[in-house]
């Protein structure tokens, strides 16, 4: 399934966006799942010019994460 968020936007109007997406397909569809997504964005300045993410002077294309921490709680069923 692609989600695709257009115009230019700061990352909390992004977040915002994503959210009421979300937010519409578990209301509309009754999805609860899903086995991991991939975000494509493209970062700009308030210019709307690219701008290149930099970690230690090296360009950073990709960020790999698991997903949220869980805690102990979220497993347990009274």
């Amino acid at each position: 399934m692609q989600i695709t968020i257009r115009g230019e936007m700061t990352l909390i109007q992004l977040r915002q966006a994503l959210f009421e997406k979300l937010h519409e397909l578990e209301d509309s569809f009754a999805l609860h799942h899903s086995l991991g997504a991939t975000l494509y964005f493209n970062p700009t300045n308030e210019l709307g010019e690219p701008v290149v993410l930099r970690r230690d002077g090296k360009a950073i294309s990709k960020i790999f994460m698991d997903g949220p921490y869980r805690s102990k709680a979220d497993e347990f069923v009274p």
